[in-house]
């Protein structure tokens, strides 16, 4: 059976997530299918709550509260901002009193979910239903291994327009701060990391290029830089581009402040003052980009400001050097085949307003969806455009 993107996503960081028992990776993953439907349940949908975990204080840490009305009636169930933290919350769930003595049960698959399953869904079948499950998933978490977490590739039909590979750079990671890439910076309001945040909204974008390109006629390859939470340092970050022949290479990041006020999308090429081989090319994706993301952003939130579209002198450090030619193989091309790069900062995710609309909030989960697909648009027209030798950007001024 096909797994649907949200299920691919959902395997694809399992995967690269380290559980102190891998030999029951399947098995949990089985069980996930069968309480979401596949990941088609709203909570999954909404709220990344593939195990129809309910409220417990015990959860705090990594979910939110929220009312939820499932088949036995109203109840309160746990909200996760990201996929990672449900698979925390799911072992930390685990360790509660009526689970007592599961960790003496891991041996086998089918030992744990004999002794954990009869407790979390007490019916006639289920676990019988979980474990002939695991087969599948078992094939899902191969599927997505390997370079297959990192590379994929949209329709391939002989008849599709193939667009080219874009590489895309969730920021951050880890736990180690390496040359050009801290291992996180921002914390939201309600607590999530800026590392977590960009990792789910890449992998967001790259479902919707595959999705969008599928439904055009199209192929693409979308690459990212990590698919877990492992850090790169910068200059590793970008020959990924040059490896992959890229022609576009996009830096996702959020920003954050002390002062809780401020907030605002601003987009960063490679300032001229810090050498930059293709300026007006990597500009007028920046702008694509940037004008694309708080389009969107505005329509879900009348508040969305616009900071604008900026040389990477103005940005914190002076210079993004993620986006230096050199690591991105430009001077080794000609002109015609250098790598277009931006570096986004969607947004100030200490801010209350920002935190709700795209971090913890009830619509969170489908609101980066949006603002996701709506760069999707924008990246597949730019590459369009690259085919013709035509610029899309709307016209702007720039200071470079």
């Amino acid at each position: 059976m096909i797994a649907n993107q949200l299920l691919q996503k959902l395997a694809t960081i399992y995967q690269g997530e380290e559980i102190r028992y891998p030999q029951l990776r399947a098995v949990t993953l089985a069980q996930w299918i069968l309480e979401s439907g596949r990941a088609t349940s709203k909570l999954a949908k909404l709220h990344y709550n593939f195990g129809g975990i309910k409220w417990r204080r015990e959860m705090a840490p990594f979910a939110t509260r929220i009312a939820y009305e499932a088949s036995d009636g109203v109840g309160y169930y746990c909200k996760f901002a990201t996929i990672e933290s449900f698979i925390a919350g799911y072992w930390a769930f685990l360790n509660r009193s009526p689970y007592t003595g599961w960790e003496e049960q891991v041996e086998t698959a089918e030992e744990f979910i004999r002794f954990i399953g009869p407790i979390y869904t007490p019916t006639t079948g289920y676990v019988d239903k979980v474990l002939d499950l695991v087969p599948e998933a078992q094939n899902l978490l191969n599927s997505v291994g390997g370079e297959l977490s990192l590379i994929a590739e949209g329709s391939l039909a002989a008849s599709a327009t193939d667009l080219g590979t874009i590489v895309i750079d969730p920021g951050h990671g880890g736990t180690v701060n390496l040359t050009g890439s801290s291992a996180n910076n921002a914390i939201s309001k309600s607590g999530v990391k800026e590392k977590k945040l960009t990792l789910d909204f890449c992998l967001t974008l790259r479902e919707e290029l595959l999705r969008q390109t599928a439904s055009a006629g199209e192929s693409i390859k979308v690459v990212l830089t990590r698919t877990t939470d492992v850090n790169l340092s910068g200059p590793d970050r970008a020959r990924t581009a040059f490896t992959n022949r890229a022609k576009l290479f996009l830096c996702l990041h959020f920003n954050g402040l002390e002062d809780a006020s401020i907030r605002g999308t601003e987009t960063f090429f490679r300032a001229a003052a810090n050498t930059n081989l293709n300026l007006q090319d990597d500009i007028a994706f920046a702008t694509d980009v940037h004008n694309a993301l708080f389009g969107a952003f505005k329509s879900l939130d009348a508040r969305a400001k616009d900071r604008g579209i900026k040389p990477d002198t103005e940005s914190g450090p002076g210079s993004l050097g993620v986006m230096n030619d050199h690591s991105l193989g430009n001077d080794q091309v000609p002109a015609n085949k250098m790598c277009r790069s931006a570096y986004i900062e969607a947004e100030f995710i200490t801010n209350a307003a920002v935190d709700k609309l795209i971090v913890s909030g009830p619509e969170a989960v489908p609101n980066r969806t949006k603002l996701m697909a709506a760069v999707a648009q924008a990246i597949r027209s730019h590459m369009r455009g690259m085919l013709r030798g035509v610029e899309l950007a709307t016209p702007h001024s720039v200071s470079v």
